[in-house]
This record gives structure tokens, C-alpha cells and sequence, in this order.
């Protein structure tokens, strides 16, 4: 018998605060694959929502009018940790190394590279690894949506299920 609270419990969907609704959405189906599931509007908060759906998992994008942009300290991940609160939604991957490369070519700005256990994230200006091997494959690392929010891409192999 399974005496945990909630044994039906899963992850549904992590909301995200954005500066451009179709921006984003853009972003989100192009570079990751999510697609678009339904939106809608409140009105008396000026918000206009979008839930974006892959593999079972959604993104909820809202736009408000008015709203704030993302403080400084929060855009990198190292200085985001000062800041109690939520940090960021992470994705795992069999191999980060590749996502990283594919990420930078395609312009996603990287803020932050993790190559080894109990190393804290490090910035780089090319990501790529050198032909030398003077850089071992990340292993995490953490890039800005279009609207400056956290996300994290980790090695799969590195939880268990």
C-alpha cells in the first residue's frame, strides 16, 4: 500500500511571466518543439495566456501589461541563488554538451556552463568544445528565454528515475 500523500501527484506545468506573448511562443515551439494548446484572457488583470504542451509537460505563458522586467541579479545563475523564491525550470537531455552547441549557434544567449560536480556555473563566450580538449562536455548549463527567464538543461543520466 502507498501511504504517501497524493499518490496520483505529477508535474503539470510551470508558469512563466513574459515580456511578448508571440515572441515567446515563437521561441518555445521553434527551438524546443512545445505546441500550442490553448489561450486565453483575463481581463481585469490585462493578461493574455498561452499553454504550451510537449510530452505530457506545459508551459503557461503570460503576458500583463505593465509588468516588470526581470531585476539584474536574477539573470544569471550564480547571483539569481541571493533571491529566495523560485529559480528557474529545467529540462534534462542524454547529452547537454550537444543542446549547448545547438543552443549557441542558434544565438540563445548562455549565462552560465557546468562542467564538472561541485562546480559552479561558469561563463563562457564560446560554449563549443575546442578541438584541443581543454574543456570537459557540460554536464548543466542555463540560458535566457527572450524575456530573461532562467532555464536549465541538465544531463538525464545524472538523476534517477
Amino acid at each position: 500500500m502507498n501511504d504517501r500523500p497524493f499518490p496520483d501527484l505529477k508535474p503539470h506545468h510551470a508558469g512563466l511571466n513574459v515580456r511578448d506573448l508571440e515572441e515567446s511562443i515563437a521561441f518555445w515551439t521553434d527551438t524546443f518543439g512545445f505546441e500550442e494548446d490553448f489561450r486565453a484572457e483575463i481581463p481585469p488583470i490585462k493578461a493574455k495566456i498561452a499553454f504550451l504542451k510537449r510530452d505530457g509537460y506545459r508551459l503557461e505563458l503570460f503576458q500583463i501589461e505593465g509588468s516588470a522586467a526581470v531585476p539584474q541579479e536574477r539573470l544569471r545563475p550564480n547571483t539569481d541563488l541571493d533571491i529566495q523564491g523560485t529559480k528557474h525550470i529545467c529540462f534534462s537531455v542524454e547529452d547537454p554538451q550537444v543542446a549547448l552547441e545547438q543552443l549557441h549557434d542558434r544565438g540563445v544567449r548562455i549565462v552560465g556552463v557546468m562542467r564538472g560536480h561541485g562546480k559552479p556555473m561558469g561563463v563562457e563566450d564560446d560554449p563549443r568544445l575546442d578541438p584541443e580538449g581543454r574543456k570537459d562536455p557540460a554536464m548543466a548549463f542555463f540560458f535566457l528565454d527572450p524575456s530573461d527567464i532562467l532555464v536549465e538543461i541538465i544531463r538525464r543520466s545524472d538523476f534517477q528515475d
